[in-house]
């Protein structure tokens, strides 16, 4: 009892001692009083009975020593003038919290016994709630609610302060201020009523949940809601892990490690999205219906467990209707009898999607809100359509799941391991999320919009964590070794830039990432052509994910009997990291996005404009107008060059204007435009071309100001 008491008693006085030394403008004050309390907790957690100490002193002392350190440093750099920026700062709290929770994590494998318990010990929903609510501070101060979030929070603010969900008085009152900082307009598709009423097109199911928390606590209180969700969701995946694996405690207790703390779910935690609160009651439901196998009773608690996850699905969205059916179906395949219970439940989820239909249909015009029915028609869809989407939640640089936690790799050899073993997790997995996803991908908005990778598929990402667990039956090879090394460092370098600058994980809908934005402007190097982007198909598109396909279950394999250390992997990770600008630095360019951040502009403006909705129907481009230029330089591949660029010429006056490309100060070619508002390619050269040079392309014109311009797209090179 004296060691809780000390503990917890400590935290008090060093909260309270760093809210007098740190400035009320410190942008680390909030993670820094919140971090004692972190601290406690996991100290808590380590002294379970039964838990234990992993890596022994000397990690505990490293880990303490560094906390010291970032502590120190941060409370004094402002009263010294550290040259430190925040970012840094928060960048070594994330890694720090990371890496203290995963050793805490498997510290807590005795407390899952031989087999796993059917309910797993609360520590397995503290955890994760910790690291959450320990990042929350940061991330949701540097990165304000965008795309959805704002709405849900603006309806949970009406049901909390006005006790109901009409929005004219909360938009002409300004409300949004105290959310995002300035006001928000409805979404195109709210609905009105006749007495001049604005509702949201969002459910209100979400907003009801948050609705107490926010009315205490504001929004902080709604995204510790959203983090509550987030833990319940880790906890629940370990306890539906028992159906599958129940004999092997300490592969899942890996394979939940990669869930709980090195995947998107940690993006997530803090975000007010309803993917979140679907995932927590797909696996709800999962877990009870998994248990018909062995129970044909049905009690109040199956009910529960069962049913009413099947219908608050469509109540938290009504695309989600493409959840329960599955999940309904595979209650009926598990069950065996009596199925009287799931033909009561399937006749109560028909008759709920038809009065949310009807009500839709009757309030917006539309039974499917905003959406079409032709949407949800299969056959209507272009083929490439569902090969680029489901790629691309998977694939994508900047919407996928690779892309922002390449540990998920190992899912590709797992998945071929469950084919090969006939495992009946693959089964469930298939009919839980296969329809849903089949729709979603073959949509245009497979990338979720403006949210962290992965929204869309974010349901199916804990029973992809529990398809882990057989492949880590084989980790003591020295390729799987050196794979588990390498992309797990990989992934938690990446988690904490995301953490430290959250706003590079919304990504705009063009092709690029802002984290490879951010490297090309600094080196120099078109670095973003070397990832796929099932948004903009290149090369990479489809020779990144083939080699990926086929090099990592090949490596994972290889060789049979030999271990080897972990070290090597992660300085192969490093190695491959590190050479990537190198790379792009050396490849002859071959085409030019004239929009990327790589490419020097004197002038213009990207077209279309960046907050543009539905970016995908547009063509991207630079405007430029007379007097400006955009420039680069070429990796050149040969002493000739032949270009062909893709633009449109916008005539606001009669006055002319041309484009001239230059090598450097050197005029090449002149061309002038003869038809306004059409696409053309234009071809010009070959020139001599020098390695080293400087392409530049500018427009001219004798207007006084900048009146006409030209959108240049892309710039295709050939070398001779």
């Amino acid at each position: 009892m004296r060691g809780p008491i000390v503990r917890w008693g400590a935290a008090a006085p060093s909260s309270l001692a760093l809210f007098t030394v740190l400035e009320a403008s410190d942008p680390l004050r909030g993670t820094l009083l919140l971090l004692p309390w972190v601290v406690a907790g996991l100290a808590e957690l380590r002294s379970l009975p039964g838990a234990r100490r992993a890596g022994g002193a000397l990690a505990g002392a490293i880990e303490a020593l560094s906390l010291a350190g970032l502590v120190l440093l941060a409370a004094s750099r402002s009263r010294l003038a550290l040259p430190l920026a925040p970012e840094l700062l928060a960048a070594g709290f994330a890694g720090w919290v990371l890496l203290a929770a995963l050793r805490c994590g498997i510290g807590l494998r005795p407390l899952l016994g031989r087999r796993l318990p059917r309910r797993p010990p609360v520590a397995f929903f503290l955890l994760p709630l910790l690291v959450y609510l320990a990042l929350q501070p940061w991330v949701t101060s540097r990165r304000l609610p965008d795309g959805d979030e704002p709405y849900y929070l603006l309806v949970a603010h009406s049901l909390a302060h006005d006790l109901d969900d009409d929005l004219a008085n909360n938009y002409a009152q300004g409300d949004s201020l105290g959310i995002v900082g300035r006001r928000l307009e409805p979404q195109p598709g709210d609905p009105t009523g006749s007495g001049g009423e604005l509702y949201s097109r969002h459910n209100l199911l979400l907003p009801l949940l948050l609705a107490p928390a926010y009315r205490w606590t504001g929004v902080a209180g709604a995204q510790a809601v959203m983090a509550l969700l987030a833990a319940a969701l880790c906890w629940t995946t370990l306890r539906l892990a028992r159906h599958y694996f129940r004999a092997r405690p300490g592969l899942v207790l890996a394979a939940w490690l990669v869930l709980a703390l090195l995947s998107p779910l940690l993006l997530y935690a803090p975000q007010v999205w309803v993917e979140v609160p679907a995932a927590l009651l797909s696996v709800i439901a999962l877990d009870h219906l998994l248990e018909l196998k062995y129970d044909r009773l049905w009690n109040r608690r199956r009910w529960l467990g069962v049913g009413m996850p099947l219908l608050l699905l469509p109540l938290l969205k009504i695309r989600f209707l493409l959840l329960a059916v599955p999940l309904l179906a595979l209650a009926w395949w598990h069950a065996g009898r009596p199925r009287k219970p799931l033909i009561v439940l399937g006749i109560a989820l028909a008759l709920l999607s038809g009065a949310m239909l009807a009500y839709n249909a009757h309030t917006y015009g539309n039974p499917l809100k905003i959406h079409s029915v032709a949407e949800l028609g299969l056959l209507g869809t272009p083929p490439a359509d569902y090969l680029l989407g489901g790629a691309g939640l998977l694939f994508d640089s900047g919407f996928g799941l690779f892309g922002a936690a390449p540990i998920w790799l190992l899912a590709l050899p797992a998945l071929a391991l469950l084919v090969a073993r006939r495992h009946p997790l693959l089964f469930d997995l298939a009919v839980f999320s296969l329809p849903y996803l089949l729709v979603v991908s073959g949509r245009r908005e497979w990338y979720g919009g403006w949210s962290p990778p992965f929204r869309y598929a974010l349901v199916a990402l804990p029973l992809l964590a529990l398809a882990l667990v057989p492949l880590l039956e084989q980790r003591r090879r020295l390729g799987a070794r050196w794979l588990a090394g390498g992309l797990g460092a990989a992934t938690l370098a990446l988690l904490v830039v995301w953490t430290a600058v959250p706003g590079w994980t919304y990504n705009f809908a063009d092709g690029r990432t802002l984290l490879l934005d951010h490297l090309g402007a600094l080196t120099g190097a078109d670095v973003a052509r070397l990832a796929p982007s099932m948004l903009r198909p290149r090369p990479a598109t489809w020779i990144v994910p083939l080699l990926l396909a086929a090099a990592v279950p090949a490596l994972w394999a290889w060789p049979r009997r030999r271990s080897g250390p972990v070290a090597g992997g992660v300085a192969f990770a490093l190695l491959a990291l590190a050479a990537l600008p190198l790379l792009a630095a050396r490849l002859p360019t071959r085409a030019v996005e004239l929009e990327d951040a790589w490419v020097a502009k004197a002038g213009g403006h990207p077209h279309p404009d960046r907050w543009q909705f539905d970016r995908t129907r547009f063509r991207g481009g630079w405007v430029l107008r007379e007097g400006e230029r955009v420039s680069l330089r070429p990796v050149a591949g040969g002493g000739e060059l032949s270009l062909a660029v893709e633009l449109e010429w916008v005539r606001n006056t009669p006055s002319p204007i041309a484009l001239e490309l230059r090598a450097g100060e050197r005029l090449l070619a002149t061309w002038r435009p003869s038809v306004p508002r059409r696409w053309e390619r234009v071809e010009l050269g070959p020139f001599p071309w020098r390695p080293g040079e400087e392409l530049v392309f500018a427009v001219t014109g004798p207007a006084p100001g900048p009146t006409n311009g030209l959108i240049l797209d892309r710039a295709e090179l050939t070398w001779r």
